[in-house]
């Protein structure tokens, strides 16, 4: 009895290993007969057909990348993008080398509108892939593609921390960092959120403080001409035809005895007297004589953004540092720094720009040009025409625009075409 038994054992191996040995020596021809199946289908446009041959060879070498594509494609004939993608993403979760299905996908994405998803898909697979060089040089050709958003305006301003304010036809309103409407215009006059949560605002003449609801907060027990925004705790604000400083409270901190303040940034503000200014530190106290014929703002009144400050002197202008000291060259004229890259300086008619050094970053080439952004573009006019660079010089964006401004950190700036203007928003930034 014993005997049989170990004879069915081995008769049961035996079995297991020729069906496994016939199944080797088919597997190959039956693989490829599922292939030039699926050709011919594909051949006369037989689709469905083709996609059901590739199923079939997928059963003997269910990790062939390539078929997974072949399937892919198949399916984008047919014009069934839902089964294109479910196939893409399948053949791409296969892992390994799998660049081609990302960026069959990337591909589809961009041809069907989808930019953002392209990008996504970009920027997650690079991340998790070491070799990635064929998915960043993609990224990098999808660098300076934008799309209009928001409203049209008759001016915008660039972006200051999380705001821009916008104007229609008299009256000023303030929008948030994705274009969005904050304060609709509205107002004779506006200035920037502060640290405390208000803005100030005029209106009928008179000045005071809103929320981002535009509910009325803080309204002052005299009357100003000019309130500021609160920065540093100090407010710049103009009585009786001279400039001074105020508390959040409305106490006065300095006299009033100025012909023009800035607020306070970074400890520097300027003020002036007797047709000069002075820089001054976060006591207000000031760091510099009255030397000054102007000290350059930014569109929200700023002057010392990285702790630096454009100043002119007859007619040059300069960078002066925290310690009124000099640094750089000289300049015909200036834009002053919207971020810690480089600014805007003419020299021999032509813009370049500059660090807060003072240090050279490109040579003055352009007829026009204003500060890098934080995300390191920046705008530059070839003849009449604005248009975008990156830090080597290079457009980004090719000059198109009538007038442009620079990108905020959610790649949204303001372009102007004729009279009217409006946001882009970068694709990749």
């Amino acid at each position: 009895m014993k005997k049989l038994v170990i004879a069915a054992v081995f008769f049961l191996l035996s079995a297991a290993w020729w069906i496994a040995f016939t199944a080797a020596v088919e597997k190959p021809g039956e693989y490829k007969q599922c292939l030039e199946q699926a050709k011919k289908y594909e051949e006369k446009e037989i689709y469905y057909d083709a996609i059901l041959a590739y199923k079939r060879a997928l059963e003997y070498k269910p990790e062939n990348m390539g078929i997974y594509l072949k399937i892919a494609g198949a399916y984008r004939k047919l014009g069934d993008g839902s089964g294109f993608e479910n196939v893409c993403n399948q053949a791409i979760n296969l892992g390994g080398d799998n660049e081609e299905a990302i960026l069959t996908l990337t591909d589809y994405y961009l041809e069907t509108g989808r930019t953002d998803e392209a990008v996504s898909l970009l920027r997650r697979h690079i991340e998790e892939k070491k070799e990635n060089g064929a998915l960043r040089a993609k990224l990098q050709t999808l660098a300076g593609g934008y799309h209009k958003t928001g409203g049209e305006y008759d001016a915008v301003s660039a972006a200051c921390g999380h705001y821009m304010f916008v104007k229609k036809g008299e009256d000023f309103g303030m929008i948030d960092e994705n274009g969005s409407v904050v304060i609709r215009a509205q107002y004779e006059e506006l200035g920037l959120f502060g640290a405390n949560g208000f803005a100030p605002v005029k209106k009928d003449g008179q000045w005071y403080y809103i929320d981002t609801n535009n509910y009325k907060r803080r309204v002052p027990d005299e009357e100003y001409e000019f309130l500021g925004i609160v920065n540093q705790d100090v407010i710049p604000a103009r009585k009786n035809g001279k400039w001074g400083y105020l508390n959040e409270d409305f106490k006065e901190m300095s006299k009033f005895v100025f012909d023009g303040a800035t607020p306070i940034l970074n400890n520097i503000g300027a003020v002036k007297k007797d047709g000069k200014w002075a820089l001054v530190n976060e006591k207000l106290e000031p760091f510099t004589d009255f030397g000054f014929d102007e000290v350059v703002t930014d569109e929200w009144g700023f002057c010392s953004r990285n702790g630096v400050v454009f100043v002119k002197t007859g007619e040059s202008y300069y960078l002066i540092n925290s310690d009124g000291v000099e640094v750089g060259e000289t300049y015909e004229k200036v834009s002053p720094f919207v971020s810690e890259k480089p600014a805007a300086v003419m020299q021999a008619g032509k813009w370049g720009f500059v660090s807060s050094k003072g240090e050279k970053a490109l040579e003055c080439m352009f007829d026009g040009a204003k500060s890098f952004s934080g995300i390191g573009y920046a705008p530059v006019k070839s003849g009449d025409r604005w248009g975008y660079i990156k830090g080597n010089g290079d457009f980004v964006i090719e000059p198109v625009f009538d007038g442009a401004k620079a990108f905020n950190s959610k790649g949204i700036a303001p372009v102007k075409n004729k009279d009217v203007w409006q946001l882009i928003q970068l694709d990749i930034y």
